[in-house]
């Protein structure tokens, strides 16, 4: 992953990332990422019809990747560049992703084609949508007020049996959204992500973690930002709706000389991706 440097206290969420959105895409990969592909199976063991949030999702193929899993019932995404959605509508015809633009009360619906930047369209196409929107906007919202954001102008709808009207998941896949988040919001974060997943749900997070630096500085720098395990593990066994934290993996992400050149130079000499499944409790 391409490092975007920035201080570690971003004001202006669009406008920073509209602007890493002009440029070299650095965090964007063409081929699905391999920790979804080797562990994947965990985010659809339970049901055969699952439902996958996937917060900050870019334009990630992962979702489509997702999508096509016959286990997979619908992959919701959130990004708060439009561009995101759109160009990923592009690069995938075959989802046939339509925009909606929403009105503020959520309650009524409309095929667009005008210019949005953010909160006021959803993408709905063949099991997937894709939400215009500042995560922790939606994160806030009240239950039903956001099952009505996810599923307004699409053919889903919220369970019958559910309790409250809500749309939970019974995944979450975060390749790019803890790394990416102000690190002042990550307990919130990680109570949030709790409320969205059904009981017994599950989460498949990878974090980076900057294991060796030459100064401060290059431990504090981000997005990405570095977590590392111990991190995780304070903020989410501290969580009560959290089960339990696993470490799958841990890869050094360090793996050609051009790696380690390139993130040398922003004072980064060690540099591990971690994988983590976080189980809810029933």
């Amino acid at each position: 992953m391409e490092i975007e440097t920035t201080p570690a206290t971003i004001t202006n969420v669009h406008g920073f990332w509209a602007e890493k959105w002009s440029g070299f895409l650095g965090w964007h990969k063409p081929d699905v990422n391999p920790h979804l592909q080797k562990y994947g199976d965990i985010l659809v063991a339970d049901s055969e019809s699952n439902r996958v949030f996937v917060p900050l999702c870019g334009k990630s193929v992962d979702m489509a990747y997702l999508a096509s899993n016959e286990r997979v019932s619908h992959v919701v995404g959130i990004d708060i560049i439009k561009q995101a959605a759109e160009e990923f509508a592009q690069d995938h015809p075959t989802l046939a992703l339509t925009e909606f633009q929403l009105a503020n009360n959520a309650d009524s619906e409309q095929s667009c084609d005008a210019e949005t930047t953010t909160g006021t369209s959803v993408f709905h196409g063949n099991g997937i949508s894709i939400m215009v929107d500042d995560l922790f906007n939606v994160l806030h919202m009240p239950n039903e007020e956001r099952a009505k954001y996810m599923t307004q102008g699409s053919t889903f709808s919220p369970d019958e049996n559910d309790s409250i009207a809500s749309y939970a998941f019974d995944s979450i896949y975060d390749r790019a959204s803890m790394v990416a988040i102000d690190p002042s919001l990550r307990k919130e974060y990680s109570t949030q992500m709790g409320e969205l997943l059904k009981p017994n749900g599950v989460m498949l997070l990878v974090t980076l973690d900057r294991g060796k630096v030459s100064n401060d500085t290059a431990k504090r720098d981000g997005p990405p930002f570095s977590i590392s395990e111990s991190e995780v593990r304070q903020l989410y066994e501290s969580q009560e709706w959290v089960e339990s934290v696993e470490l799958l993996e841990e890869v050094n992400d360090l793996r050609t000389d051009e790696d380690k050149e390139r993130w040398a130079k922003k004072g980064v000499l060690e540099l591990f991706e971690l994988v983590f499944v976080i189980r809810k409790k029933s």
